[in-house]
């Protein structure tokens, strides 16, 4: 009787431990291969990855040098946090493409996982699935049981790290990322309205032979 209670119970622990870590926040620092311990700094050059998304292409790091990537880490496909991040980045993909902005979501879940993952959430960008977790040792990122943590990079059009965010929130992190990576492309808002942009040509005068524009009405005599 023991024996068939505690089957279940194992197999309990086995499911529930590792997403009640992750919730937590538990994590252990992670060791990088350039002899580093925790998250790549700012200012180090980024490490040449590939890995294959959810469409089976291989996304090499080093071909987007001229363009701005955003790196970001996260657990699991599927769950809220991470649902909510992905759609989030994927309500402004438009800003991001328009100011030469590449990103890449990347877990250690499986292609075939990325693959539903993206089509259920109609994902335009790639995702990439890290199973043997080079890329979470390369940059430092801290793990749950084998899961990463969501940690974000920002990658200049040098291929330097720019900036580091170690505590994302999910549902507002995609719009301050992009703050930071159209600064580093150049990219700026447009202006509001009314507003000339800076550099911008003066008005351009009438053409050749308009008519000039009516005076303005006298004013009338002062009464008596």
């Amino acid at each position: 009787m023991a024996r068939r209670l505690w089957l279940p119970l194992a197999l309990l622990l086995t499911t529930s431990i590792p997403a009640l870590v992750a919730a937590s926040g538990c994590s252990s620092a992670q060791l990088r291969p350039d002899g580093g311990e925790g998250l790549l700094p700012v200012g180090s050059a980024a490490p040449d990855l590939f890995a294959p998304d959810q469409n089976g292409a291989l996304q090499r790091l080093s071909d987007q040098r001229g363009r701005a990537v955003v790196v970001y880490f996260y657990p699991k496909d599927g769950t809220p946090g991470c649902t909510e991040e992905a759609c989030a980045f994927r309500d402004v993909w438009d800003k991001y493409k328009s100011s030469n902005v590449v990103v890449f979501g990347v877990s250690t879940d499986s292609r075939e996982s990325h693959e539903a993952f993206a089509r259920e959430n109609k994902l335009p960008f790639s995702i990439l699935s890290d199973t043997d977790e080079t890329w979470i040792r390369a940059f430092g990122v801290p793990t749950n049981l084998g899961t990463a943590s969501r940690v974000t990079f920002l990658i200049d059009p040098d291929g330097k790290v720019a900036k580091v965010y170690p505590q994302v929130d999910p549902g507002v992190h995609a719009n301050e990322v992009l703050k930071d990576a159209a600064a580093l492309t150049g990219a700026a808002a447009p202006p509001s309205s009314g507003d000339a942009a800076p550099g911008a040509a003066p008005a351009a005068p009438p053409a050749e032979g308009a008519a000039p524009a009516p005076p303005a009405p006298a004013a009338p005599p002062p009464a008596k």
